[in-house]
């Protein structure tokens, strides 16, 4: 049996048997889907600020946006970049029928995992309920809200927060775990970032998602990163700069591609999504680099936009 998932595919398998046939195995068109299974759609894999761009088309140009359909149905999102306005108009067109407590988990409120927020056509649904969560603000959700309401004030947009029709919650905890009570668990792991960051490990009847974008590696590799990732069906890592890159890029908050494959080798990932592409970087750069991490990391691939991925 298959379920509907939201989302757009992009001719994703063609996508990706153009880029490289071995990856063909890695992702799913929307009709090949399992309905027992946990998936992941890209609407946002770039990172620092969005690129609509001839050369950053075939990857993706959206700031981060990721969505989780979990084997219920329902679904959670990660990070509210760009790529949130176009996951808006799927949810609207497909008619999701999920109105209460939808949760957006930020890994942190820098502009370029926020604000794409104003854009999601659901949170103007007086129908609709949407808890806004990150951990590590003290547990002071009304901080959290102050943030998003900061870039809805009309010196920069035209709706502020309190209008957009939705009911909105905010929440900050200063808990590291937490079950829901469908018992997906969620983990959450401080990590290097300039203002803070959190990863997340997201377990849903044995599968195991790990998302972990902006977070540098100061010291060598973090053994926390590495223990949230342990055993994960797919870990989504930070791959923003090459190693050379990086060298002149420290304190700024972000790994290579070679320290994301050396996370995924330690925790026994079974694959990895390179994500928070960085602006400069064309498709044509990105596809070069795809290449040479799986020749480290067979399970490597480019988070590309529009592609479903089943854990």
């Amino acid at each position: 049996m298959h379920r509907r998932v939201v989302g757009w595919c992009r001719s994703a398998q063609t996508a990706f048997a153009e880029d490289d046939p071995s990856l063909r195995g890695m992702i799913c068109t929307s009709a090949c889907l399992d309905e027992d299974s946990v998936k992941i759609t890209f609407y946002g894999t770039r990172g620092s600020i969005p690129v609509p761009e001839g050369e950053s088309v075939r990857i993706g140009g959206n700031t981060p946006c990721v969505l989780i359909t979990f084997e219920s149905g329902r679904i959670a999102i990660l990070d509210a970049g760009t790529g949130i306005r176009k996951l808006g108009k799927d949810l609207m067109e497909e008619g999701h029928e999920q109105y209460e407590n939808i949760l957006v988990g930020l890994s942190h409120t820098h502009w370029d995992h926020i604000q794409g927020f104003p854009f999601f056509r659901p949170a103007y649904d007086p129908r609709r309920h949407f808890t806004i969560a990150i951990c590590g603000k003290g547990g002071h959700g009304e901080k959290l809200e102050n943030l998003f309401g900061l870039q809805m004030q009309h010196e920069f947009f035209p709706t502020p927060l309190e209008k957009m029709g939705a009911k909105m919650s905010f929440w900050a905890p200063d808990v590291t775990r937490y079950t829901t009570p469908a018992g997906i668990t969620v983990v959450a792991s401080k990590q290097n970032h300039p203002g803070g960051s959190y990863g997340y490990r997201i377990e849903d009847h044995g599968k195991i998602l790990v998302y972990c974008t902006d977070v540098e590696h100061a010291d060598g590799i973090d053994p926390r990163v590495v223990a949230l990732a342990r055993d994960a069906d797919l870990l989504i890592h930070d791959a923003q700069y090459t190693p050379e890159e990086l060298k002149g890029k420290r304190g700024w908050g972000h790994s290579s591609w070679e320290q994301a494959v050396e996370v995924a080798q330690r925790a026994g990932a079974k694959r990895l999504a390179l994500f928070h592409h960085d602006p400069e970087h064309t498709d044509s750069f990105l596809l070069k680099l795809e290449t040479e991490c799986r020749k480290r990391f067979p399970g490597a691939f480019l988070a590309r936009e529009g592609t479903h991925i089943q854990l």
